[in-house]
């Protein structure tokens, strides 16, 4: 299949897989967005193919540098068996999960694309217009390499906007069932696939679930920005006192309070706001012997990075204020734009203004389905990092 070729106006110093609007030789005739195309430097030298759109910022995103590799249904096929010996052959997460991420973007040389496996529920969300004209080739390759799969196409409607299509064609192809159920270590989790958040449930997550559980035995548990309910749930089944989980999202509570009954999980859930109930408890002097802080992405942008700094040195402040002395704090970050050493920056600063010490003794991120890519380091998103906290006692002046 002969590709259309784009050239560049500007020299490529780096084999990161985006290549910006701005450095493009854009063509008179409009291209669909999404369009596979061949891509050479502004001499005419082969530089690779990968999706096409002028409407983005992300101009091209390469697929490959190789120069025999075609852009066909075996190319997606083959990156897509790759992804899945790496999570089923060398990581064997099947041993304790039956979920995973099969592709997580750039890290799989699949750029614009996230693939989540919930047991036989393979869920597709597109980043990328360029995946609308070829679904069908990465549906049909998910079939031949998981024969029971029943694949979902689930599209963010802002993304499908900028992109400049409509994903809803594609999305009513391939529908999907109201919920699956999945299984996570010790847990059972029911997965919603009409109001979840992304493709329904956070693997990322996985990991830092089942090492928070193993510091909860007999303790008290304050999971703030729940969500379903991971890390409350996992919490008690490890032998918590208690949990309460709070989320200002009432439909994804309702799946909590159901994830609780599936696993005989006795949490407390609430509707209301994490900042508010967290200064309620400062005022009323409630504790919590673990508390965890996992808000979802406040940095979407650069502009936004600014109030994202703001808002996670508030939130921690306010959570490190209500943990009894030597317990223990799980705060993460999830927006790629701010990074670990910002994050521990900000920490530094609320725990400074909380009157108390950290003793971080770990720093983690997403679990192991979701590497990344030397080439695209923004993969690496996630910092989860776990604490004791202590108050700062002050030294008597000579």
């Amino acid at each position: 299949m002969e590709l259309p070729v784009i050239s560049l106006k500007a020299r490529r110093n780096s084999l990161h897989p985006w290549i910006f609007s701005r450095m493009i030789r854009h063509s008179q005739k409009r291209l669909p967005p999404g369009t596979l195309v061949e891509v050479v430097s502004r001499e005419g030298t082969f530089l690779g193919r990968g999706i096409y759109n002028y409407n983005s910022n992300i101009g091209i995103r390469l697929l490959t540098e190789d120069v025999s590799e075609l852009l066909d249904r075996e190319f997606f096929f083959r990156k897509l068996e790759q992804a899945r010996i790496l999570r089923e052959e060398v990581l064997e997460i099947h041993k304790t999960s039956d979920s995973y991420r099969l592709v997580h973007g750039e890290a799989d040389g699949l750029s614009g694309l996230i693939i989540d496996k919930f047991a036989s529920v393979f869920v597709i969300e597109p980043y990328s217009a360029g995946y609308f004209g070829i679904m069908e080739w990465i549906v049909s390759s998910l079939q031949s390499l998981y024969p029971d799969a029943r694949v979902v196409v689930r599209p963010d409607e802002r993304i499908a906007a900028k992109e400049g299509v409509d994903f809803s064609k594609v999305a009513k192809a391939y529908p999907g069932p109201d919920s699956v159920e999945i299984k996570e270590n010790r847990l059972r989790m029911k997965v919603n696939l009409k109001t979840g958040h992304k493709t329904g449930f956070f693997l990322d997550q996985r990991e830092n679930r089942l090492t928070l559980s193993q510091y909860c035995r007999g303790k008290t548990v304050l999971d703030c920005f729940c969500y379903t309910g991971g890390f409350a749930i996992s919490a008690m089944l490890a032998g918590a006192k208690s949990a309460m989980a709070i989320d200002l999202d009432e439909k994804a509570l309702e799946t909590a309070q159901e994830n609780a009954r599936l696993n005989a999980a006795s949490v407390t859930f609430q509707h209301v706001n994490a900042f508010d109930y967290l200064r309620m408890m400062t005022g009323k002097g409630m504790q919590a012997d673990v508390v965890v802080l996992d808000p979802s992405k406040l940095a979407g942008c650069t502009e936004e990075i600014k109030r994202a700094h703001r808002t996670y040195g508030d939130i921690n402040r306010l959570g490190m204020q209500v943990i009894r002395p030597g317990g223990i704090l799980l705060t993460c970050s999830c927006s790629g734009l701010v990074s670990e050493r910002e994050f521990l920056s900000i920490l530094t600063r609320s725990a400074a203004e909380a009157g108390v010490v950290l003793q971080i003794f770990k720093i983690t991120g997403a679990s192991s389905d979701h590497p990344f890519s030397t080439i695209f380091p923004e993969g690496r998103y996630l910092k989860a990092v776990f604490a004791r906290v202590y108050p700062h006692t002050k030294r008597n002046s000579p």
